[in-house]
């Protein structure tokens, strides 16, 4: 993690619209990871009950004696607004950590084709200056969540663009709900390219569908920003391992991209 490490632990914090990723970081790397469901119906002190309760059943725990209220700084990245509000509560009555908001605005160095980035969502901050700061070459980052995502951030540190398309899942529930004679499948790899029954067309649309898109998105931006190359293509997100043997232009699977760019940004931040 390029000699950037803070006091020990680090708590990150990644809220997106279908799970909450938790990992705590020691010595520069991520040793211990919980995912919650996003509800926005759950109190500050039911995710508190849960997150300790997964914590307090792992060996981290018991080697470490750690506790969330151990914790010194937490980096919190969110695209859900209120459920923002419901974890800085939580962190506010329960924890004694400081609490940094990671968002386009934080002073990371990352610059900006627009005036006011405030739009761009948190973990396209994380994404793009992690692999900023991991793999110093421009990069195409695609993160396959309920949202797919590709964004573009040059090796001078400069965010390009980005690119918001459904995601794996999503689109293949709109799918299942919308056509009354398909039903809902189990996401695995297509045996063939051309279905021979309903479940094998499913298959082969929805996964080599959205390879089909991710590759020419890639070839297309290599394309269009060629001034920028060379590229390093990462893939990350829940559904990586699905995905990733279809993409032809993939250079990288990096899941931990996001929550080490969180870390990252707080180390960042606070060696400043």
């Amino acid at each position: 993690m390029r000699n950037l490490l803070l006091p020990e632990p680090v708590l990150v914090v990644d809220i997106g619209n279908s799970n909450i990723v938790c990992a705590i970081y020691m010595k520069g790397k991520s040793v211990w990871t919980a995912r919650l469901t996003s509800f926005k119906e759950n109190t500050s002190d039911e995710y508190y009950v849960l997150l300790s309760k997964l914590l307090e059943s792992t060996t981290l725990s018991e080697v470490y004696k750690l506790g969330l209220k151990d914790i010194p700084y937490i980096a919190l990245g969110s695209v859900v607004p209120e459920l923002t509000r419901i974890w800085k509560h939580l962190f506010s009555k329960y924890l004694q950590a400081k609490v940094y908001e990671i968002n386009a605005l934080s002073p990371l160095g990352i610059s900006f084709r627009v005036d006011n980035p405030a739009f761009i969502g948190a973990d396209l901050i994380a994404n793009a200056y992690a692999a900023w700061q991991k793999y110093r070459t421009s990069s195409i980052i695609i993160d396959l969540g309920t949202a797919t995502t590709i964004e573009l951030i040059s090796k001078e540190g400069r965010f390009e663009g980005a690119i918001i398309a459904p995601g794996l899942k999503t689109g293949a529930e709109n799918l299942f709900s919308k056509a009354a004679k398909l039903y809902e499948i189990e996401l695995v790899p297509p045996p063939v390219l051309l279905g021979l029954n309903t479940t094998e067309a499913m298959l082969s649309g929805i996964v080599y569908g959205h390879s089909f898109m991710l590759d020419t998105f890639i070839e297309k931006i290599k394309e269009e920003y060629s001034v920028l190359k060379p590229f390093q293509t990462i893939l990350t997100g829940g559904m990586s391992s699905l995905i990733s043997p279809f993409l032809s232009g993939l250079d990288t699977v990096d899941k931990g991209l996001t929550m080490d760019g969180f870390y990252l940004a707080l180390c960042k931040i606070l060696k400043q």
